[in-house]
């Protein structure tokens, strides 16, 4: 199978507990990208994501929101997913049709109940995670004791590439663990530093020689063991911030282009593809949210539903971003895009052909 442009493409889904910060960390990212010109927020109900009128009286998400945003000449499809256990299902639904994931988690309250079945839905399935801790300025936040509380109760593979400064009314930012020299680091940072050395070195028998004998690695030396151990799920990066104020946010954004695969698929094979969340528009009518894994589909376009053995016509492929389309025409392999005309279609549907669907074992290491 080749690669559907790797290196231009990431699917990304944003899961944690409810009042973790996610649609708020959505928000900032799509802000600092320019996608949008004004910050949104949850509590005033203006978030771009939450446009529904029960999101916006309550404050939370209901359902996933598929937004979009370029960065550094990739194009990253993000799907906000809703942080409330009555929403398991459409999280669910939203975690098959993801490459990476990043999983939030308040430095306040730490790792939840909710946090802690995502984080199994994520494992079940291999995706590779960014785990984003938030609210470092926030009164009781406490980064390295979550830190630890996501080693223990989620993975003992959590490696912080990242040391905050400060916490509470003093959080200032952030130390890259991975460009900073080790001489430069102080305090704190330090132990950051070595927890991230330690728990990459004794994943490789040669590294940890190396690390006895030096008492210490270098970058170079832990850079492709990392992205390594991140596509096989067996390694997560730790970064930290504070959404609200937009602290971390253009580090995660680089995160996500650094460390998360992009798809795999071949646009000249057989269509195959997924419909994996449905809306209506008044006008247009049903709307089916397509993962395509393989193959290109165009407007005018016949497919195959296979899991109903029906044909139907595609009228129309737009790129949605929350409450603004854009007519593409055209969706090729491991891109998402909305598919106008499949009237009868329902969500978990294949098309195409049931065959050519990638897993994360396939992925290569593109380092």
């Amino acid at each position: 199978m080749r690669e559907a442009q790797w290196n231009q493409i990431r699917n990304v889904g944003i899961f944690a507990h409810v009042d973790a910060g996610k649609t708020t960390t959505t928000e900032h990212i799509l802000y600092e990208s320019g996608r949008i010109r004004t910050l949104g927020s949850v509590d005033d109900g203006t978030a771009q994501t939450d446009w529904l009128d029960v999101e916006r009286e309550r404050g939370i998400s209901v359902r996933a929101a598929v937004t979009r945003f370029v960065r550094d000449g990739v194009q990253v499809n993000l799907v906000d997913t809703p942080g409330h256990v009555d929403f398991l299902s459409e999280v669910e639904r939203s975690l098959r049709v993801m490459d990476g994931a990043i999983l939030i988690v308040s430095a306040v309250e730490g790792v939840q109940a909710q946090t802690e079945l995502i984080w199994q839905g994520l494992r079940d399935l291999r995706i590779p995670t960014i785990v984003y801790v938030n609210k470092l300025d926030r009164i009781g936040a406490a980064p390295m004791q979550t830190l630890q509380s996501i080693r223990r109760l989620l993975s003992g593979g959590a490696i912080p590439i990242q040391a905050p400064i400060g916490a509470e009314e003093d959080f200032a930012g952030c130390v890259d663990l991975l460009r900073e020299e080790t001489s430069t680091l102080r305090g704190e940072a330090e132990l950051y530093r070595q927890l991230l050395v330690e728990t990459v070195a004794e994943r490789d028998e040669e590294l940890l020689e190396r690390y006895i004998e030096k008492g210490d690695l270098t970058t170079a030396e832990l850079l492709l063991p990392i992205k390594q151990g991140i596509y096989r799920s067996e390694l997560f990066p730790v970064l930290f911030g504070a959404s609200n104020r937009g602290i971390g946010i253009p580090e995660l954004m680089e995160a996500i282009l650094r460390w998360l695969p992009g798809p795999l698929g071949d646009s000249a094979a057989p269509v195959a593809g997924i419909i994996f969340k449905l809306e209506r528009d008044p006008d247009m009518g049903r709307i089916a949210y397509v993962r395509l894994y393989n193959g290109t589909l165009r407007n005018r376009d016949t497919v195959h539903n296979v899991t109903q053995d029906i044909q139907e016509k595609v009228t129309q492929i737009r790129k949605i971003d929350v409450r603004k389309s854009e007519d593409v025409g055209i969706l090729q392999a491991g891109d998402i895009a909305a598919v106008y005309g499949l009237s009868r279609a329902r969500i978990g549907d294949i098309i195409g052909t049931a065959t050519g669907f990638p897993t994360s074992a396939s992925w290569p290491c593109r380092c």
